[in-house]
């Protein structure tokens, strides 16, 4: 990610940025900071993966609710997420037009390069807002061939659960049934 300036913003401030560009770019607010999120066609192609994989159990199961992509932004916390991919329940609002106002039930961040420390950095960032928000996240580190399950009922000492390619990714409640060897999203 990409900071823009160094100036610290308003929320007020960012929508305000946000409700005036006409550009393609994702744009995230984080503790103040306007950073843009860099297209990455690998973490693109994995978010898909899982998009369809979710999208096929939720069809299959008859589970209500909505998935979204990288563009779909999300208010947590306070804060503007872009996440790689959002499960939001059937009780939230999901509006058509800005960042929803509800944070999601589920967050899907893709690491695209976890050697680069200011992404890492980031990361811990946004996930101390999920957690304060009851946000479930899953934490996919491609090269790494893991998944970092960070469960915000869970006690933050404990760390993540973390698995590997050939453990069983669950879903949460409000995904019942749902079971996916991380594996299948690092295969080609």
């Amino acid at each position: 990610m990409a900071v823009r300036d160094l100036t610290l913003l308003t929320a007020a401030d960012f929508d305000n940025f946000i409700a005036d560009h006409m550009g393609d770019e994702i744009y995230e607010f984080v503790d103040g900071q306007l950073l843009q999120v860099p297209g990455n066609p690998w973490v693109s192609s994995i978010a898909a993966k899982l998009i369809f994989y979710i999208m096929l159990h939720m069809r299959q199961f008859e589970i209500a609710g909505r998935v979204s992509a990288e563009a779909g932004g999300f208010m947590v916390n306070g804060q503007r997420f872009a996440p790689d991919l959002a499960f939001v329940g059937p009780d939230k609002r999901f509006v058509d037009l800005g960042y929803n106002p509800d944070p999601p039930d589920l967050a899907v961040e893709i690491v695209s390069n976890e050697r680069n420390t200011a992404e890492l950095v980031g990361l811990q960032r946004k996930l101390r807002h999920y957690r304060n928000a009851g946000v479930i996240v899953w934490v996919v580190l491609p090269r790494a061939q893991r998944v970092e399950i960070h469960d915000p009922a869970a006690d933050p000492s404990l760390g993540p659960v973390t698995l590997g390619p050939d453990d069983t990714l669950t879903g949460p409640a409000f995904l019942p049934g749902f079971r996916l060897p991380p594996g299948e999203l690092f295969s080609e």
